[in-house]
């Protein structure tokens, strides 16, 4: 986190004397919102440039799936959409229904396939869809289900087992690999408030690379994944909440079942440069394929925004924390971290979200994969639109209504004036 010399440590020290003074195993690090107010003196945003795009795009309603009032598409809660590279397959995945369908860009539903249960083609709360080339899989909690592109079911192939585990903590697959062998992570617990105070320490969480052997099963780092303050953690009572941080820079990864290789975005390379940021792509043996430098806008944390993540925390929590707790246990920086998310897509292409907002319009950034070299694209999206997949002319994801209804929404990348 960038400090600001004698300015931030006085904005450090008057907020410890407005809250009546700090534990002495506080770190400075944890700024009360009013200190930020003093923090804005430091200067402006850091001098060096962002990279500059190739061309500047936006994006116009092309497709729309879902209606409250008519028809039988009225959508959940939607964790996990993919669209087919040619764009005629929209595979939509509703966990709480225990089914993925499976429509046209114009909204003809083709077939659904799923259910609540463990029989073949059945689900135990799937929570990912992943596409192939004449196939696709959806991953549930205990297995995952192959079917053809006319829904039959073609396999399926369970967890490793059980009692698998990485030091002594239980191993979460989440993709399945072509030759066979898994990637995943060890699911580490939350340290009890006790132990650590309401803090997850953890600065490294492996990404896992696991497969059976002759021997038995094995596991190997394929890297390790950069945590820091990837966990919220606030006292309650005489226990602890733990949930996201929002204002995390732990790195990003998508794992790329059929490549066999992770894509990882890491943030926070130079505190005196947070615009940086770092995408890389590394193989399921540890091999890094490929590493490109990013540098992007540096926006500098406002206090509506730090009251504004309080809000939202207030909600969930309701009335079981003290609003002071929360904000000690914030990690406020300066600069907000410098990609908010990402994905890739189903046709190659890497997608970054920027924490830029331009007046009701969100941020991103769309390159090749593996391309170390040409300009950016950049593009401009409602900010309400969930991004979750792409093709080469239109982005594909989630819109909500002001009723709070999902709809499914294809919209065409056009070149902005």
């Amino acid at each position: 986190m960038r400090r600001c010399g004698w300015i931030g440590f006085c904005g450090v020290l008057t907020m410890w004397t407005l809250n009546g003074g700090w534990t002495m195993g506080l770190s400075f690090k944890r700024i009360a919102p009013l200190a930020l107010l003093l923090l804005a003196a430091c200067g402006e945003n850091p001098s060096r440039s962002p990279d500059p795009p190739d061309a500047h795009w936006v994006s116009e309603p092309a497709f729309q799936i879902g209606d409250a009032l008519a028809g039988d598409a009225l959508f959940g809660f939607i964790p996990s959409l993919r669209v087919s590279p040619d764009g005629r397959r929209v595979h939509v995945l509703e966990p709480y229904e225990a089914k993925v369908s499976v429509w046209t860009p114009d909204g003809r539903r083709l077939f659904d396939v799923g259910g609540t249960g463990k029989g073949p083609g059945d689900f135990m709360l799937p929570y990912r869809v992943h596409l192939g080339d004449s196939w696709f899989y959806v991953r549930d909690q205990s297995r995952f289900t192959y079917f053809s592109n006319d829904r039959k079911v073609l396999r399926t192939v369970p967890n490793p087992p059980t009692l698998l585990n990485y030091q002594g903590f239980p191993i979460r697959v989440n993709a399945h690999l072509s030759d066979g062998s898994f990637l995943g992570f060890p699911t580490r617990k939350p340290p009890t408030g006790l132990e650590l105070g309401c803090r997850d320490d953890a600065e490294e969480k492996p990404v896992l690379r696991v497969r059976e052997t002759g021997t038995g099963w094995v596991h190997e780092v394929v890297f390790r994944r950069k945590y820091g303050n990837g966990t919220l953690a606030v006292p309650i009572g005489i226990g602890c909440y733990y949930g996201p941080h929002p204002y995390s820079d732990a790195d990003l990864y998508w794992a790329d079942p059929d490549a066999g290789s992770v894509v990882v975005v890491r943030m926070s390379l130079d505190d005196l440069d947070p615009g940086r940021s770092e995408l890389f792509e590394v193989s399921a043996a540890g091999d890094t394929l490929w590493k490109r430098g990013l540098a992007f806008q540096p926006i500098r944390l406002t206090l509506d925004m730090l009251e504004a993540a309080l809000n939202d925390l207030e909600s969930v929590l309701d009335d079981r924390f003290r609003r002071d707790a929360v904000e000690r246990a914030l990690d406020a920086p300066e600069y907000l971290p410098a990609v908010s998310d990402f994905a890739l897509a189903s046709n190659g292409r890497i997608w970054l979200r920027s924490p830029e907002v331009l007046d009701t319009l969100s941020v991103w950034y769309s390159l090749e994969r593996g391309d170390t070299e040409s300009p950016l694209r950049r593009v401009l999206l409602p900010e309400g639109f969930e991004l979750m997949d792409a093709t080469d002319t239109h982005v594909w994801g989630v819109w909500k209504d002001e009723l709070d209804i999902n709809y499914v929404v294809g919209r065409r990348l056009v070149p902005g004036s």
